[in-house]
Parts: C-alpha cells; structure tokens; sequence
C-alpha cells in the first residue's frame, strides 16, 4: 500500500484541505499557465495563507526546475556517487564528476 500512496496522493489518507494543495501543486508542476484565480481561491477558502500558497508555488517550481537541470545533465539519481568514481553516464560525465565551470 505504501507504492500505491507514493504514485497518488489522491488515495493518501489526508483531509480535504491538504489534498487541494497538494492539487494545486500537481497543476503548478504540469502546467503552471493553467493555474487560475479560482485555485488560488480554494486554497485561501480552505485556509492557506498567501505566504503558504506562495511557498507552496516556489517549492512545487523549483522541483520542476531542478529535475530539468538534472536530466538535461545527464546525472544518474537513483546510484551512489561513491560507487564507481569511473562509471560512465548519460552525457560522458563520469558518476560525481561536475561540469567545468
């Protein structure tokens, strides 16, 4: 069950106030343009703070923008940077070796 909670949020066991965040995240993350006043509106409805809805744009954005740069690099997540110094990845960087400056 907990594969399942971490595919969808939508089947996580959490209130209604949370699920509409965690909603407008989904939308700021697939297509930011479609995020309307209306959303921004349930979120103060069900009790966020501008301050809460701003961090949770700046928070949901910046994921976005991180994985981009990740994948553009070419960097393997998912191995240890201690494993092989030598092991080639995507792009010719070597594992834990950083593109000069």
């Amino acid at each position: 069950m907990a594969d399942a909670l971490q595919e969808d949020y939508r089947k996580a066991p959490i209130g209604p106030e949370m699920m509409e965040m965690l909603s407008f995240a989904e939308n700021v993350t697939r297509d930011a343009s479609r995020v309307a006043a209306e959303d921004i509106a349930r979120l103060r409805s069900a009790g966020f703070s501008d301050r809460a809805i701003l961090d949770a744009a700046h928070i949901a954005g910046f994921f976005c923008y991180m994985n981009r740069v990740v994948q553009a690099l070419g960097a393997d997540t998912r191995s240890s940077v201690s494993a092989t110094a030598k092991e080639a990845v995507p792009h010719g960087l070597a594992a834990g070796e950083v593109l000069p400056t």
